[in-house]
């Protein structure tokens, strides 16, 4: 596969900007203000199933109904990252995660909390392609790897925030009030994104004009297939383990809501942890071979979650907790870079768009499919389902290898 270089006159070192570091910074916190958003229901889901009657499945659904928003509005938010700009569209974005979280939060029926949660999908979708493209401009190709994933542990920093503050806000003020404290957090970074939209923008730099923009691109089948395909299954597999870690530990191991708040705390610390270590290993050990990387985050998760599945309660269990956690979260920042990294900056945006579709139309799916084992046959085969999955992400990832990016082709 041809890897462009992405060194441009306004694409500084990232340690020798100040101005590149506050663009990293603000990408990551907006991502890890739409993460707690997005991901605010998982840790006190034991809490809005008992409310609102709902069941496993039903609360899987509701994943989905997140990331269908998500995955609908990721091509769109593509284009327009290219078309209207970065900066704006990242300001509007986290407005609307403010709105519609505030509409989960406040509504009185299920029907009308889904539609929130899923406008919530929606606006957390428009925020990734618009911080890939500032964070590209922040770093030449021999950071790449490390810069992006900086950028992308604000996704775990937001699920470890709600697992640590979500249960006793929701404890000592009930879940709809909890819910306010992503709202105040969405509205922060806005007001950040505009505050400091100059600098943001010197990191894009200009846009490239219209013929430039309009230029065809062509994405071999294998690359295509085994980027999307690996995007699919480990997204839906690190959703499907967010989403369920509560409910498993409550249901199937007798843990009370606050330590299984705490188990979901120590599940993003190592995504975090994961998303730094895959990245340094990329960009140094593997020298920027983004395809190892991410098939050795897919034969770890594998590992954690046959543990999942098969030990009895006990401290073995955190183990497996923490391997989940470093490989099934921490493969999006590499995952990004080797997309980010494989086009001309004309195309970031929208080659973006088209991976993420792939990531939360794999989240729409299967969650619920997660769900549905463990309401019928008991979460070890829920778990031993993920880790055959991720091992054919790993195997989809070898043949993506095989195929290329070809941005001159007509």
């Amino acid at each position: 596969m041809e890897v462009l270089p992405v060194m441009s006159a306004h694409a500084p070192w990232l340690s020798g900007s100040r101005g590149a570091v506050a663009a990293v910074a603000v990408s990551c916190g907006a991502l890890m203000m739409g993460a707690y958003a997005n991901l605010s229901i998982a840790p006190i889901a034991p809490l809005i199933r008992a409310d609102l009657g709902i069941s496993l499945t039903g609360i899987g659904l509701i994943t989905s109904a997140i990331f269908l928003g998500a995955a609908v509005a990721s091509t769109p938010a593509g284009h327009l990252t290219d078309r209207i700009g970065a900066v704006r569209l990242l300001a509007l974005a986290m407005v609307a995660v403010a709105v519609t979280e505030l509409v989960a939060a406040v509504s009185p029926w299920v029907w009308l909390f889904v539609v929130g949660m899923f406008g919530v999908g929606l606006a957390y979708g428009c925020i990734t392609p618009p911080t890939n493209v500032i964070v590209r401009g922040a770093a030449d190709g021999a950071n790449q790897g490390l810069v992006m994933s900086a950028k992308q542990i604000g996704v775990t920093l937001g699920g470890l925030i709600a697992g640590l503050t979500l249960p006793e806000l929701a404890d000592r003020f009930g879940w709809r009030l909890s819910l306010l404290a992503p709202v105040v957090g969405a509205l922060i970074i806005a007001a950040l994104v505009v505050v400091s939209r100059d600098n943001l923008k010197r990191q894009v730099g200009p846009r490239a004009e219209r013929a430039e923009v309009m230029e065809k691109l062509r994405i071999r089948y294998g690359w295509r297939l085994g980027v999307g395909g690996f995007g699919f299954l480990m997204a839906g597999v690190q959703q499907g383990f967010m989403a369920y870690t509560t409910l498993f530990l409550t249901d199937a191991h007798g843990y009370g809501l606050a330590i299984a708040g705490v188990s979901f705390a120590v599940m993003m610390v190592g995504g975090t942890v994961g998303r730094l270590g895959w990245a340094v290993i990329s960009d140094r050990w593997f020298r920027g071979n983004r395809w190892t990387g991410l098939l050795l985050t897919s034969v770890v998760a594998a590992v954690g979650l046959v543990g999942m599945a098969l030990l009895p309660t006990g401290p073995l269990l955190w183990p497996c907790f923490v391997l989940v956690g470093l490989s099934s979260i921490g493969w999006n920042g590499v995952f990004l870079a080797l997309v980010a990294n494989s086009v001309p900056s004309t195309h970031v945006g929208r080659l973006s768009g088209w991976s993420l579709r792939c990531v939360f139309s794999g989240v729409v799916i299967i969650p619920p499919i997660l769900g549905y084992l463990a309401e019928h046959w008991g979460w070890g085969t829920a778990w031993m389902f993920a880790a055959t999955i991720t091992l054919i992400a790993g195997a989809g990832m070898y043949y993506g290898a095989r195929g290329g990016v070809n941005p001159r082709e007509a």
